[in-house]
Formats: C-alpha cells, sequence, structure tokens
C-alpha cells in the first residue's frame, strides 16, 4: 500500500511539476513576445517622430521668412502699428496721390514763359514803332493779341505736361506698389506652404505614431493576459493531474488489500458476488 501510494504521489508531483514548468515558459513566452512587439511599435513610433522633427527643422526656415513678410504686410497696408521695411511709411499699399490738378502761377513764373513773353512783346512793339507807333492803338492790339496767344500757349504745354507728370508718377506708385505686395505676398505664401506642409505631416506622423503607441500598449496588455492564462491554465492542470494519480494511487492500494484481480472490493467467482 505504501509502495503504490508514494509511487501515485511521485508520479503526480512529477506531473504537476511538469505542468507548472510549462506553465511558466509559456507564460515567459508570451510576456517575451509581447514585450519583442511593443518595442518594434515603440520604434516605429519614435521613427515617425524623428521624421515629423527633421520635416518640421527643414520648414522652418521658409516658416520664419514668411512671418515676416506678413508682419511687413500687415504694416504696409496699414493693419499694424509700425514703419514698414525700408523705412516705408505705415500703410504706404494704400497710398494714393489725390485728383490731378494745375496750379497755372507755375507757368506764369517759369522763367521760359516770362522770357517768350518779354522777347515776344519787345519784337511787336518793334515792328510798330516806325509804322503807327508804340503806343497807338493798332500797336496795343497787337501786344494783347501776342501775349493772350503765348499765355493759351504755354498754358496748355504746361497742362499736358503736368497731367503727364501725374500719371507718370501715378503710373510709377502703382507699380512700385503692385511690386512690393507682389513679393511680399509670394514669400508669405512659401511660409504658409511650409507650415501647410508640416501641418500635413504633422496629422499623417502623429495618427501613425499614435496607432503604433496603441498598439505597443495593446500588445503588452495581450502579453500579460496571456502570462496570466498560461500560469492559470498549468496550475489548474497541475492540480487536476496531481488528483487523478492521488485516485489512482487509492484505487491501486484498494485493488492489492481487498479484491482479486477483477479489482472489485470483496467479490470472488466462488462468493458468486456476495
Amino acid at each position: 500500500m505504501s509502495a503504490g501510494l508514494s509511487a501515485a504521489a511521485i508520479g503526480g508531483i512529477a506531473a504537476g511539476v511538469g505542468s507548472v514548468a510549462g506553465a511558466v515558459i509559456s507564460s515567459s513566452g508570451a510576456k517575451s513576445a509581447a514585450n519583442t512587439q511593443a518595442a518594434g511599435q515603440d520604434a516605429a513610433a519614435q521613427v515617425q517622430q524623428n521624421m515629423f522633427n527633421t520635416i518640421n527643422g527643414q520648414e522652418q526656415p521658409f516658416i520664419g521668412i514668411g512671418n515676416g513678410a506678413a508682419g511687413a504686410l500687415n504694416n504696409l497696408l496699414g493693419l499694424t502699428n509700425g514703419a514698414g521695411p525700408g523705412g516705408l511709411p505705415n500703410g504706404y499699399l494704400n497710398q494714393t496721390m489725390g485728383q490731378f490738378s494745375f496750379d497755372p502761377s507755375t507757368m506764369a513764373n517759369s522763367p521760359a514763359y516770362q522770357f517768350a513773353q518779354s522777347q515776344g512783346l519787345q519784337q511787336v512793339q518793334n515792328a510798330a514803332a516806325p509804322a503807327v507807333g508804340a503806343l497807338s492803338g493798332a500797336a496795343l492790339k497787337d501786344l494783347t493779341s501776342f501775349a493772350t496767344g503765348t499765355a493759351e500757349q504755354y498754358y496748355n504745354n504746361y497742362y499736358n505736361m503736368a497731367q503727364n507728370q501725374y500719371e507718370t508718377n501715378l503710373n510709377s506708385l502703382q507699380s512700385q506698389q503692385n511690386n512690393i505686395f507682389s513679393r511680399l505676398s509670394g514669400i508669405a505664401g512659401l511660409g504658409q506652404n511650409a507650415a501647410s506642409q508640416v501641418g500635413t505631416a504633422g496629422t499623417q506622423l502623429g495618427t501613425g505614431m499614435a496607432q503604433a503607441t496603441a498598439g505597443a500598449a495593446a500588445s503588452q496588455a495581450a502579453g500579460t493576459v496571456g502570462s496570466a492564462n498560461a500560469l492559470s491554465s498549468g496550475l489548474s492542470g497541475a492540480g487536476n493531474t496531481l488528483g487523478s494519480y492521488l485516485t489512482l494511487g487509492n484505487m491501486l492500494s484498494n485493488t492489492n488489500n481487498n479484491s482479486t484481480d477483477y479489482g472489485v472490493p470483496g467479490w470472488s467467482p466462488a462468493s458468486g458476488g456476495s
């Protein structure tokens, strides 16, 4: 009896130990696999972070000059206080020259007009003096006609010159304003495009990083659950195996002490089952 129980107990313990050992190995394998998978996902997230940092660093110079150009535009458009670039006044891009106007005094005071009048009148007087006299009615009429004609001629010339100069200055101002606005807008556009590319990269890589981080957490969690399940299953199997061996040992012990080779306690062919 002792030998039978001892053998069964030893066998049960050995089987239980084997089941537990297998469970520990399985648990360790589950954790190791989960850790490996999580490490790979963490590495993927870091790679994406590095990619974003690289893209962001490369685009920063363009974003910087774009911000500078946008600030200069705000000043030149009068949207913010302060002088614009190159010493241009605030609101320069909105400046106008006003309506065209002409001051006749500029013509009357011009040396060219005064010279033409004085020389012309002198010639008229010189021509009239021998014939009708310098102060005759005919001479005064000729002097008046000459003076009026010269004034009209110079007025029209000076008016046209002033108008042409106004249009030239206006076109020059508008052309300069358009050129400045176009250049600053183009530079600001470079910055806007660079910022947009950083934003797009951040969205895409950020989504990938979030997925990789979530995947790493899920892998760790799955490894923990798998490890726990492996240990639980191994311990349960060890208990069942040990119980089965002990039951079998008791059955063998009872058979050896109380029964025939048929293994039923108290039964023999002679008794007929009684």
